[in-house]
């Protein structure tokens, strides 16, 4: 169970990014199908986009060559979701109040800011590295372990970087669409980084140190801050092409900045309220 919350909760989280990845008309750099057929997928071969004027985001066909597959994958975790993960997510923010999992979301949060640093350096941002070290150190410190956020009342910004987004930076811009059943949405690329990410994690060595059941609350934590988000799904006539196109829109957006061109809930800083209990409720 701890292995199959922790992991499956990455198909939700694709749903903080909203129904905006259809809805946005934004201008971006955009891979014609041409292009991707014949591109290799790695990273010393990286994917040549096409630049375009408007952005249509059908063009996420292209790299989507697995949809049959793909669409498999989704239909097992979205089963998967329905039966055990919402409802114990649901139950966790129902019964916990809210300064309860704030505090569970800072502390986890704290946790991957060295990630995040060593991530920062390696795509050349020593400056924004620093804040983001100073950022773990106060609330380490002054923060109870992390628990409270003196860091952002002191004004350090809060970075999210990862190894998906360092290699992108490499050059590996682009990467085919890939579901995992379990693991979820993602691509090739980001499919490698997460790989990186977990071995690495000060959150995988404080669940190794002090119980696997950290790992579980990590995960319910995490699967019911995407709760808010489900409402984007209601009347969408194809979940599967959304949550594919919000989730490669978002990741974009994570690797170049395209805060100016869409919704504010697609910026990769934007958070959701978790619904308190009367609403989760019904």
């Amino acid at each position: 169970m701890t292995t199959v919350i922790r992991c499956s909760l990455v198909l939700l989280l694709a749903l903080a990014t909203g129904c905006a990845g259809q809805r946005a008309n934004t201008r971006s750099e955009t891979p014609s199908p041409a292009t991707v057929a014949q591109a290799q997928d790695s990273p010393d071969g990286a994917v040549a986009v096409a630049q375009t004027a408007d952005h249509d985001l059908s063009s996420f066909d292209a790299l989507d060559p697995w949809q049959g597959f793909n669409r498999k994958a989704y239909a097992f975790n979205s089963t998967l979701d329905r039966i055990i993960l919402r409802p114990i997510a649901k139950g966790y923010a129902t019964v916990t109040p809210k300064v309860v999992r704030k505090g569970v979301s800072n502390f986890f949060g704290n946790l991957q800011q060295p990630i995040t640093t060593l991530n920062l350096l390696l795509q050349g941002q020593p400056k924004d590295a620093g804040k983001s070290f100073g950022r773990f150190l106060m609330n380490l410190t002054l923060g109870l372990g992390g628990i409270l956020d003196p860091a952002t009342d002191a004004g350090i910004p809060y970075y999210d970087k990862d190894f998906g987004q360092t290699f992108a930076v490499w050059g590996w811009e682009e990467s085919r669409y890939l579901v995992l059943p379990i693991f979820g949405p993602g691509t090739v690329r980001d499919g490698l980084g997460k790989g990186v990410n977990t071995t690495v994690s000060p959150i995988s060595w404080f669940a190794e140190k002090n119980g696997a059941e950290y790992s579980v609350l990590y995960g319910v934590d995490a699967r019911a801050s995407a709760l808010p988000a489900e409402a984007f799904l209601k009347g969408a006539e194809d979940e599967y092409l959304l949550i594919r196109d919000a989730y490669l829109q978002r990741r974009r957006c994570q690797v170049t900045d395209c805060s100016e061109d869409v919704p504010d809930y697609l910026n990769p800083d934007y958070e959701f309220e978790v619904p308190d209990f009367d609403t989760l409720r019904r």
